[in-house]
């Protein structure tokens, strides 16, 4: 047995224990008197360990893989973004639905990473170092308007039938939000209108609009308004329609919003699939913006709708998130007994250059000014 391959052969065979008992013990004898002989069985094994740990590594990251893949075909249903409705909350599954969705970026991190440094990723995984310094990095963007706050309460007190207790206790506060049909719907972020005693959207071609929460839904951070000013005669048609596809990172984006007093144009692109902490139902935008800027619209090079800017990592510069528009798309339709809509159906912004994409679309966003 003078050949290399009988002797790898041999090897293999040992260390799979696919010798018979007295083979072993002639193996064995020959591995006592011979060091180099040793030395290439223990290389064997810590290859064959490394193929085996290699291809767990490989099935565990294909199936987390797998369980977003479903959970981003909605093949789950959700009553709340990243908490799913289970049947049996006990079974396998569902726990690991649970982990994927409270250790996702952990998870991910140390799969990537594993065949170098997986036991301190897992450690620093486990110990949730990662969710500490998260954990207040989401920031709504509603904007509070100290300015327009100190008028409303000089209003108020010159009412004398207004309590100091009631002066006391106005505050206003401005976001975006987008026109959806022509008759007066319009969208925005929850937390923008949560509260609201009055509701005002306003641009440069609409001076003031009265609206109202016509249903909300925190857990999107979604709600929907109706303009019901009597001297509203309707928009012009709608320029933009839903993209219904996902878009890739990467993909160029811009927005339009009310971070300010005008009308404020952000341009990036997609940097994620998914929104803080793996949120599914958002994607995370490489595009600056401030509180003010919640509610407004994220539109493809297109002119297609892409989403709603929800918020921001105040952790990390120019990394904003946007709730996704096939979840918008849902959520409307599942409210159709209370208002039905409409979707736009097409786009008149293809192959326009941007400032007459913004030229177009400035009459259909807003500011919405919202008096808690």
């Amino acid at each position: 047995m003078n050949s290399r391959q009988e002797i790898e052969e041999l090897i293999e065979q040992y260390v799979t224990g696919n010798l018979n008992p007295e083979e072993k013990r002639i193996f064995e004898k020959w591995l006592e008197s011979d060091a180099v002989m040793a030395k290439a069985v223990e290389d064997h094994k810590v290859l064959l360990s490394a193929f085996d740990t290699y291809a767990e590594r490989k099935a565990l990251r294909e199936r987390l893989i797998a369980i977003h893949d479903e959970m981003e075909t909605e093949q789950f249903r959700y009553r709340s973004p990243l908490r799913k409705v289970e049947e049996n909350p006990k079974s396998a599954v569902a726990r690991i639905r649970y982990y994927w969705n409270n250790h996702r970026a952990a998870t991910v991190a140390a799969v990537v990473a594993f065949t170098a440094i997986s036991a301190i990723l897992m450690g620093y995984g486990i110990s949730g170092l990662t969710n500490n310094k998260q954990s207040s990095a989401f920031q709504e963007l509603r904007r509070e308007v100290e300015f327009i706050k100190r008028n409303q309460r000089a209003l108020i007190s010159s009412r004398p039938s207004e309590s100091k207790e009631a002066e006391a206790n106005v505050s206003v506060f401005t976001g975006t939000g987008f026109a959806l049909t022509r008759d007066g719907y319009v969208l925005t972020s929850y937390h923008v209108v949560q509260d609201a005693r009055s509701i005002i959207l306003t641009n440069n071609r609409f001076e003031q609009l009265e609206a109202e929460t016509v249903y909300a839904d925190k857990s999107l951070d979604l709600a929907l308004l109706k303009i019901n000013s009597s001297d509203f005669i309707g928009f012009s048609d709608i320029p933009y329609n839903f993209r219904k596809n996902i878009a890739d990172p990467g993909d160029k984006v811009f927005t339009l919003g009310y971070p300010r007093e005008d009308l404020v144009f952000g341009e990036g692109s997609i940097s994620s699939y998914t929104g803080y902490e793996g949120d599914t139902t958002s994607y995370q935008v490489s595009i600056p913006v401030n509180p003010g800027n919640s509610g407004g619209p994220l539109f493809d090079t297109n002119g297609n709708l892409l989403g709603i800017i929800a918020g921001r990592n105040a952790g990390a510069e120019a990394a904003s998130f946007a709730v996704k528009s096939r979840w918008i798309a849902r959520y409307i339709q599942e409210h159709d007994s209370v208002a039905s809509i409409a979707f736009p159906s097409r786009t008149t912004l293809r192959g326009v250059d941007r400032s007459s994409q913004i030229k177009k679309l400035k009459d259909f966003v807003f500011m919405v000014k919202v008096t808690n």
